[in-house]
């Protein structure tokens, strides 16, 4: 097969649309050894071949039919609402157990983010690196579940939460009400539990100050079991 400078400053054309910026600058380098060596080397043109295959218009075609009808779903709130909040995840999340995974997509929604502010439909690349995340199961079992505890309920914070040290000093039996139930966006995943709830967050008016806790950080206290004590 016969490489053209044509057929590949389509093809660079086409990797911009589609996104695909390293096969851009790659095809641009060929473009410019055509030019000045008049041909290219039989590993060149095969290399070559491959990613005029993969930025066609047949692709572009393709992607633009994509991105078609994400755009007719995002008008849809709860299908917009939900990747809003897997791209609000990765922006924020320092969760070190997953960091890797995190910051490979943080860019994406980073990007994502930045286009909805801007009135746009963000980018269907963007939307599906959040929605193909190997985190987006759990993540959206937390996001189906609403908070377990009303605002103003009295609540402690678990014992797993503290050290040998903080026990010692009676940290843990210090009570406080919920004054806010998700002050903050959720930035950890874990597995959803029926008791304990998952990762959205409170902020809780204990007698030292105000923290803001993971729901899975917090347990009900029992006004009842509290009133008897005194």
């Amino acid at each position: 097969m016969t490489i053209t400078r044509n057929q590949l400053r389509q093809a660079v054309i086409n990797a911009e649309k589609l996104g695909n910026n390293r096969d851009a600058s790659t095809i641009r380098d060929m473009a410019r050894n055509l030019k000045k060596w008049g041909t290219l080397t039989i590993r060149q043109a095969e290399f070559a071949k491959a990613l005029l295959e993969r930025n066609s218009n047949e692709k572009v075609k393709a992607a633009d039919g994509v991105q078609a009808a994400h755009a007719k779903g995002w008008e849809l709130p709860e299908y917009r609402e939900w990747i809003l909040f897997l791209a609000r995840f990765f922006s924020k999340s320092d969760q070190s157990a997953y960091i890797h995974h995190i910051m490979n997509r943080r860019s994406a929604a980073s990007c994502l983010l930045r286009e909805h502010l801007e009135g746009m439909v963000p980018t269907w690349k963007y939307c599906n690196t959040m929605l193909t995340s190997k985190l987006a199961p759990r993540l959206r079992k937390i996001y189906d579940h609403p908070p377990i505890y009303p605002l103003g309920e009295l609540v402690a914070i678990r014992a797993s939460e503290f050290t040998h040290w903080d026990m010692k000093q009676g940290h843990h039996e210090q009570m406080g009400f919920i004054t806010e139930v998700e002050p903050t966006t959720v930035d950890t995943v874990a597995t959803y539990n029926k008791t304990k709830g998952g990762t959205k967050t409170y902020r809780v008016m204990f007698p030292t100050g105000v923290r803001t806790l993971r729901e899975n950080q917090i347990k009900l206290v029992s006004r009842k079991n509290h009133n008897k004590g005194k």
